[in-house]
């Protein structure tokens, strides 16, 4: 699926639509430059799932995780330069969450082969297109 954002809360938007799809043990991989609407989009996931914590980009902590229908761990890989075992990478994977991996192109040798991708591409100031592609 392509689809053109046109400003951040398109971004959240989608991302509410995309929850409702969404079940316990998937893993969403984003890939994209800063600036291209990951946070946004995980903020509209948390949103369509009734998270009850405010979402914001884990950067400095790594991992955020969100209570709601289905609880969400958002981790962002920005700032990660040393082994995914440092950071308890095995023990996110659980199949009562959610995982939401920003940064996910730091990873790729250690993600199941069974997620969904989510590509975000800068088209202008406000103009995103986003492609999600499900793996198997």
């Amino acid at each position: 699926m392509n689809t053109i954002s046109n400003s951040e809360k398109d971004t959240e938007t989608l991302g509410r639509q995309l929850a409702r799809q969404l079940k316990a043990g998937d893993v969403m991989a984003l890939y994209g430059s800063l600036g291209s609407g990951k946070t946004a989009f995980t903020r509209g996931i948390c949103g369509g799932l009734n998270c009850t914590s405010d979402v914001h980009s884990p950067t400095f902590n790594i991992v955020n995780f969100y209570p709601g229908d289905i609880e969400v761990a958002h981790v962002d890989l920005y700032r990660v330069d040393s082994s995914l075992d440092d950071i308890g990478w095995d023990d996110l994977f659980d199949t009562e969450r959610i995982l939401i991996i920003e940064w996910a192109e730091k990873a790729k040798k250690s993600l199941p082969g069974r997620r969904i991708d989510i590509f975000f591409s800068i088209i202008d100031m406000e103009t995103r297109r986003i492609e999600v592609k499900k793996t198997s």
